[in-house]
């Protein structure tokens, strides 16, 4: 089982997200902030992060640029998440420092296939 820390400002796609890991057996690290998002990471030193690219107190991209400024973070397979349609976006999260771009809405299959890249050996719970 993984542990997955979720970090998105809407309470919606929080819920979705934590149902789609939970579905697939894994364990949901939920948290609006991602201020609070990096003392979560720091604390339970999760197998993969999700962080969505647009949030008002600080962006995804800055997130990852923290996160990885981290020594004991930086090794965390990290993929950013946006509802937004403009090319450059994998470029820029791949810049900050991210593993991987993912588009929103997250599915079920997407997320399987982002633990089956980035968390090998992980394998969902019976």
């Amino acid at each position: 089982m993984a542990k997955i820390l979720f970090v998105d400002d809407d309470a919606l796609t929080l819920q979705l997200m934590e149902r789609l890991a939970g579905f697939l057996g894994h364990q949901a690290l939920l948290t609006s902030s991602p201020e609070n998002g990096l003392k979560i990471a720091e604390e339970s030193q999760p197998d993969l992060i999700l962080v969505d690219m647009l949030m008002q107190s600080m962006s995804g991209l800055v997130f990852v640029e923290k996160l990885r400024s981290l020594p004991a973070l930086k090794s965390i397979p990290v993929l950013v998440l946006s509802a937004g349609t403009s090319w450059q976006d994998p470029e820029l999260a791949n810049k900050a420092g991210a593993n991987g771009y993912l588009s929103k809405p997250l599915s079920i299959d997407d997320l399987e296939t982002a633990l089956k890249k980035y968390v090998p050996g992980v394998k969902p719970q019976a």
